[in-house]
């Protein structure tokens, strides 16, 4: 068998069995061999092709990178007269930029809409306006009477802003007192507290205007007790409170709500002897004068007591403001110095001796605070006030005059005597509801759930 004839078999089969998968045709033998000849020959094509063919050598031209279009004109340098170092001290970076009056006042009163709901946030929020306020030309002169106007405002008929706004009082203070446009804003406030306080007999006489001064007066009782003064004791600088806002403002507005008592004014009163009690009878020092003496507003408290248009609700907070009182304001009456572990438990046990519907707080050297420095805000403290109210009343009116322990006060509860039981329309109850315990609309929404049940298995 020839080598061609070996091959192809070779190539065609292995082991007997064809192998071509793909199907493809065989190249013929003449290509076979042209490519094997191709493949193994030492010879290498050989090509006339040469880099410096004129084909690839550029042509001569006449640009010049010297050209006069690619050299920019000469312009004239500027001469200086100065030397670098007054060059640079003449650099202007940036210009500051001035706020205007208008825009400070805008600032200002989102900032005090936003303190109602973030009173803890108060010296990163007014820090930018406290900054443009700081920027003010003093051309600007009426920009502060416009501040003191819309604080003032906000203090007096926001409740949640009171003691929020004594402290803002106070940072502004502190902060433009070296600016010449604020530089006297404690006095300027003072002055807007007083021609308020001068309208105390007109607002009494207003039903309508009674709601302001309530709010008026609590917010000097806050201001008394954050606002203070410089005063030079010994040669030594020292702070302490303003005596005008104790004696006669303070003390005025306390008697003047006292003299004509209705539920609303008596517990403003009470409410505001409960927190600056302590610290009207600690400044005594303040006013010298008889006139400094808080005894007739006590007095005058005294007498409420037997008061016949005040409801049990109102009675007890005259009553719980005397036993403060009587106690020293739930503070040790001992002059020694004592470890607060020592302080503790004699506090707590003259508390438990007298009723008071709002607790005293304590620091851990014992000393009584503020709601607000133990953590409590305003709005979560007057639902807890509003709660000890109605605890208040609801234990009031479980006592007879006698005495005597009544299940619900005047309020019946359900009975099983059948004697002491209305029909109405198939379900048994009480006769009319004390109005301590349902208004109209109470006792309807009531009444319409009760049309709406099934009737009872017969």
């Amino acid at each position: 068998m020839s080598s061609e004839a070996g091959g192809k078999d070779k190539d065609s089969e292995v082991n007997g069995t064809p192998v071509n998968p793909a199907g493809l045709r065989k190249p013929h033998q003449s290509t076979q061999e042209k490519l094997r000849n191709e493949l193994y020959s030492p010879k290498k094509p050989q090509s006339n092709l040469s880099v410096n063919a004129p084909e690839f050598v550029p042509r001569k031209t006449t640009f010049s990178v010297t050209a006069a279009e690619f050299v920019p004109r000469q312009q004239p340098y500027p001469q200086y007269s100065k030397n670098l170092y007054e060059d640079f001290q003449d650099l202007q970076i940036g210009e500051y930029y001035t706020p205007s009056g208008e825009e400070v006042l805008n600032s200002f009163q989102e900032t005090l809409t936003a303190l109602i709901s973030q009173p803890g946030n108060m010296e990163e929020l007014m820090r930018v306006v406290i900054d443009q306020m700081k920027q003010l030309p003093e051309s600007e002169q009426s920009i502060q009477d416009s501040v003191i106007e819309m604080l003032f405002e906000q203090c007096v008929t926001e409740p949640n802003f009171r003691y929020t706004g004594a402290r803002l009082c106070k940072l502004l203070c502190k902060e433009l007192k070296s600016h010449p446009i604020f530089k006297n804003f404690r006095g300027a406030f003072l002055t807007r507290c007083k021609a308020e306080y001068l309208k105390k007999d007109e607002m009494i006489a207003n039903p309508q205007m009674v709601d302001r001064l309530c709010g008026f007066t609590m917010f000097i009782g806050e201001l008394f007790l954050n606002l203070e003064v410089e005063k030079e004791v010994g040669g030594k600088m020292t702070l302490e409170k303003i005596g005008i806002l104790r004696s006669p403002v303070l003390k005025d507005l306390l008697l003047i709500l006292l003299q004509h008592p209705t539920d609303f004014t008596v517990k403003c009163a009470t409410q505001l002897l409960k927190l600056t009690g302590s610290t009207i009878e600690d400044t005594a020092y303040l006013n010298t004068t008889s006139e400094g003496s808080y005894d007739e507003v006590f007095l005058q408290i005294r007498q409420l007591d037997t008061y016949p248009d005040l409801n049990r609700t109102s009675k007890c907070l005259i009553k719980s403001v005397i036993d403060l009182k009587d106690n020293n304001w739930g503070r040790s009456r001992s002059s020694n110095p004592v470890t607060p572990e020592e302080s503790y438990q004699p506090v707590y046990q003259q508390a438990a001796e007298f009723t008071q519907n709002e607790p005293v707080f304590y620091n851990q050297q014992g000393q009584p605070i503020t709601a607000e420095e133990a953590g409590y805000y305003d709005q979560a403290y007057n639902s807890y006030l509003q709660e000890e109210e109605e605890y208040a009343r609801w234990e009031a009116e479980g006592f007879e005059e006698q005495n005597a322990w009544v299940e619900g006060g005047d309020y019946q509860a359900w009975s099983s005597d059948p004697n002491q039981l209305e029909y109405d329309n198939g379900y048994y109850q009480t006769g009319p509801y004390s109005e301590n315990y349902m208004d109209e609309e109470i006792e309807a929404a009531y009444e319409e759930f009760l049309r709406q049940q099934p009737p009872p298995p017969q």
